[in-house]
C-alpha cells in the first residue's frame, strides 16, 4: 500500500491561529473577553473597538472641522451613525456587567453628540435616534 506525504497530513493538524481583535481600552479582563467572544460569535474582530473609535474621534472633532470633512456638510449622515448600530447590538448581546462598563464608556459620545446634533424632523421615526440627528 503507498504511503501518504507527511505534510498534507501536517498541515491538517496545525492549529489555527485565532483571528486578530483589538482591545476596547477601559473594560476589565472579563469585559474584554466577553467583548471578544462576542464579536466572534456575532460579528468580525474588532467590530466593537473600531466603531467606538471612530465615534470618539466624530464626537472630538470640532463642529466646523466635521462639516468641512463631510461632503453633505452633515457629520452624522456619512458614516450611518459611525458604528452605533453595532455598538448598541453590543450593548444589547453582552453580559449585563460587561453591557454596563461598555456602556459608561458610550454614554458620554451620545452626549456629547446630541449637544452639537440636532433632530432631524424629515426622517422617519421607526430609524434609531443617533441616524435621525443631524
Amino acid at each position: 500500500m503507498p504511503r501518504r506525504c507527511p505534510a498534507p497530513i501536517r498541515d491538517g493538524l496545525a492549529p489555527r491561529r485565532p483571528a486578530a481583535f483589538t482591545v476596547v481600552d477601559g473594560l476589565d479582563a472579563v469585559a474584554r473577553l466577553d467583548v471578544r467572544a462576542f464579536e466572534q460569535a456575532r460579528l468580525t474582530p474588532g467590530a466593537v473597538a473600531k466603531p467606538l473609535r471612530s465615534r470618539r474621534q466624530q464626537v472630538r472633532l470640532s463642529r466646523r472641522y466635521v462639516t468641512d470633512m463631510t461632503p453633505c456638510g452633515c457629520p452624522c449622515c456619512c458614516d450611518a451613525g459611525h458604528g452605533r448600530t453595532e455598538l448598541e447590538l453590543a450593548l444589547r448581546t453582552l453580559p449585563r456587567r460587561s453591557a454596563r462598563q461598555l456602556h459608561s464608556l458610550i454614554d458620554p459620545l451620545d452626549d456629547t453628540f446630541l449637544a452639537h446634533t440636532l433632530p432631524d424632523p424629515h426622517l422617519p421615526e421607526d430609524l434609531p435616534w443617533w441616524e435621525r440627528r443631524c
